[in-house]
């Protein structure tokens, strides 16, 4: 798939300028074709020019995929409502109730309870100027680096549409974490280390960036949630990802 920019937001090079395809077959808009992933900031802060019309960074947007945690369930007669929290926000996911679910299908749904990480891939919705997204498929996450590309994987999405070259390799790597994500990503890098990095050289990379308690808070973060570990001494922390 391709996210670089097009007059309706996204190219493929499978099709040309037409309405067609190269088979001769009437094609759907482009913000039909594509599942882009997205934040719930972004999805809040859409643009609607239109009924059934969304657009962020430009680009016209339908079909979306997002990953957060499930902070509340409410069971209805035709749906269920999620509430889904990613960090930059929270929105309600709605699942249509299949008449002719399988067991298989039961025994997911039960699987979507509160504290859960999940992955949802829908469709954009709106009313009464309240936006929603309706669930086609969603699963719960069992790997937490899913979390973590996903979240990358916006970053990379949305330069590439507000960057006129789709933005250099230096301006993604360099785009904007959260200082968890920052100092856990440094800490991997001395991974072959056996005694790890220490506090002061995260300390040292980041001065610029933040200060030293917002540092070690993000060292005490991750050390409880069993990101990463210290070795010789309280100073020395290494990665608990291979």
């Amino acid at each position: 798939m391709d996210y670089g920019k097009s007059g309706s937001g996204y190219m493929n090079t499978s099709f040309d300028g037409s309405n067609k395809t190269s088979s001769g077959f009437t094609r759907k808009p482009m913000g039909e074709q594509t599942l882009r992933p997205l934040t719930v900031k972004q999805i809040k802060g859409c643009s609607i020019p239109q009924d059934d019309l969304y657009r962020i960074d430009e680009a016209d947007v339908t079909q979306v995929t997002i990953v957060g945690v499930i902070r509340s369930v409410q069971e209805l007669a035709t749906n269920y409502i999620y509430m889904v929290e990613d960090g930059t926000g929270a929105i309600e996911v709605k699942k249509w109730v299949e008449q002719s679910e399988t067991p298989e299908e039961s025994e997911a749904r039960r699987l979507l309870l509160p504290d859960t990480y999940v992955r949802v891939n829908g469709r954009l919705n709106s009313f009464s100027g309240r936006i929603s997204v309706s669930g086609h498929f969603i699963r719960p996450i069992t790997d937490f680096n899913e979390v973590t590309y996903h979240f990358l994987d916006t970053i990379y999405i949305h330069l590439t549409f507000v960057k006129p070259n789709g933005g250099t390799a230096m301006e993604i790597d360099s785009a904007p974490k959260s200082v968890n994500a920052a100092v856990s990503d440094f800490i991997q890098k001395y991974d072959p280390d056996s005694q790890g990095c220490t506090a002061e050289q995260i300390i040292y990379k980041f001065k610029d960036v933040y200060n030293e308690q917002e540092i070690r808070n993000a060292i005490e973060y991750l050390e409880n949630e069993g990101q990463c570990y210290t070795t010789d001494n309280n100073e020395h922390i290494k990665s608990c990802y291979p």
